[in-house]
């Protein structure tokens, strides 16, 4: 879950940065700062028990897609991870880690819309996030979440969810799960398959950005 990303791919500059957590200061990168009034996408990455980090390639591959929107990014690094401080807690206080990378927006910028979009272990980190009574999420894009660390009796939908997108040959998060876990009346609407792909989305994260770019182009403010 911890593939890093090839070099050569470019984004625009990020600029490192710091804010507080429950847990103490968490670290991340800040793209595309001038635009945060078109909104702004919130990167999470994969499990850290496992390499997963905000640099990720499935983490950058979502930055890149909401650059190319005109949206501004936040990646970081959860607790634990990299310079970010605290332990790791099994995706309980790491929910806590997202909704104070939120604050730390709303507090710092004149944002548009919040847009979370969580890979693999943070996908299901931003999804329990968005099902908890208050949030300040706006949206939620999920790629690749394994079913089988959604807490129990969770959902795979949540009011702001926008789209599920998940590689056909995904042995973690098997579509066929996916799909039977999304009522029958969205499953259009929600879930987005991509050929030939599998979990870690490897040689395949040009085609992954393009179908993100198609999902962000629509939700941003």
């Amino acid at each position: 879950m911890g593939r890093s990303t090839s070099a050569g791919r470019r984004m625009s500059k990020e600029e490192r940065t710091e804010f507080s957590g429950p847990a103490g200061r968490l670290e991340g990168l800040l793209g595309n700062e001038s635009a945060a009034q078109n909104g702004v996408v919130v990167a999470l990455h994969p499990h850290p028990l496992f390499g997963g980090s905000m640099y990720n390639n499935v983490v950058e591959t979502v930055v890149r897609a909401g650059q190319r929107c005109g949206l501004a990014t936040l990646r970081f690094n959860f607790r634990g991870v990299g310079r970010s401080e605290g332990d790791f807690s099994g995706g309980t206080g790491e929910q806590d880690d997202v909704g104070a990378a939120l604050d730390f927006l709303a507090q710092g910028f004149d944002i548009g819309s919040k847009i979370l979009a969580g890979y693999s272990f943070g996908a299901v980190v931003g999804l329990a996030y968005c099902h908890r009574q208050e949030h300040n999420a706006d949206h939620l894009v999920l790629v690749s979440p394994p079913p089988f660390l959604l807490p129990e009796g969770m959902s795979l939908e949540a009011g702001v969810l926008r789209k599920i997108v998940v590689g056909e040959a995904d042995e973690l998060a098997p579509p066929g799960e996916i799909i039977t876990g999304v009522s029958a009346s969205r499953r259009e609407a929600l879930i987005a398959l991509l050929p030939g792909a599998d979990h870690f989305f490897g040689g395949m994260e040009d085609e992954l950005e393009r179908r993100l770019v198609k999902v962000l182009e629509n939700i941003g403010s």
